[in-house]
């Protein structure tokens, strides 16, 4: 097999808080360039993940828990795709973490 191809092992991975308390990542890869990337992300019970803009959409998987993306509830296992251009802040009762694959900008939004 020819081609290129980029590995890890998350697990050998800590992760790093957010400032957002509550909220801790894996940045999985990243691209400068396009603003792509993939990353694990662990919300804590009742924390919320600041509001966003996916400006080129989302992809969304639940590893473990559960997670709150506008009315839906997406539970272990469940997948949800975030369109271009929507504005999230996906949220977590009893806490989450979940696989992020965007590829393109992630505009976070303050206020």
């Amino acid at each position: 097999m020819s081609g290129t191809h980029y590995q890890l092992d998350a697990d050998d991975m800590a992760w790093t808080c957010h400032p957002q308390r509550g909220v801790s990542y894996k940045s999985l890869r990243y691209d400068h360039g396009d603003k792509s990337g993939a990353v694990m992300i662990h919300l804590c019970p009742g924390a919320t993940y600041p509001r966003y803009k996916a400006h080129a959409g989302q992809d969304i998987f639940v590893v473990d828990g559960e997670l709150r993306v506008g009315a839906s509830v997406i539970r272990r296992g469940g997948y949800v795709h975030v369109t271009a251009g929507s504005v999230e802040e996906p949220r977590t009762e009893k806490g989450c973490v979940m696989f992020v694959s965007f590829p393109g900008d992630v505009e976070h939004l303050h206020g």
